[in-house]
């Protein structure tokens, strides 16, 4: 007898894509906002200088951390794809921050701690999305 197939429907499918990707878009938006809004060197007078190779409007990307947790709730694949679409960007935001920092002649090894954002922001996110999987 041949093996029978069933076709399973996925019709939440293109809703957690749709989830994904407005994750991503946002995400990136925050990152590039961020960027774009720093104001690098300034001279604050004599020899005093202030830096700000990235805005603090950065921090806004943790408004986001619920969308992978309410996405955990229906599949957990959907919450482990938002998460990634939330992080990434601001994984890349932070290594702009270190390249900017290297190539203004500013670095002093410190600036390796932008990374400090992203990999918070990813362990609040995990620990969100366990929880309410957890729960559900």
């Amino acid at each position: 007898m041949p093996p029978t197939f069933v076709r399973t429907s996925r019709p939440d499918l293109p809703a957690a894509l749709a989830v994904v990707v407005a994750v991503l878009a946002v995400s990136a938006g925050i990152a590039a906002l961020a960027l774009a809004l720093a104001q690098g060197v300034v001279p604050l007078g004599g020899s005093s200088y202030r830096t700000e190779f990235i805005s603090p409007w950065w921090w806004l990307a943790f408004l986001l951390v619920p969308v992978p947790a309410v996405a955990a709730r229906t599949r957990a694949a959907t919450a482990a794809a938002a998460t990634a679409a939330l992080v990434v960007p601001q994984f890349a935001a932070a290594a702009v921050v270190v390249g900017r920092y290297r190539s203004s002649g500013w670095s002093d090894g410190l600036e390796v701690f932008a990374f400090g954002h992203p990999l918070l922001l990813t362990l609040v996110t995990a620990i969100l999305v366990a929880l309410v999987r957890r729960r559900a």
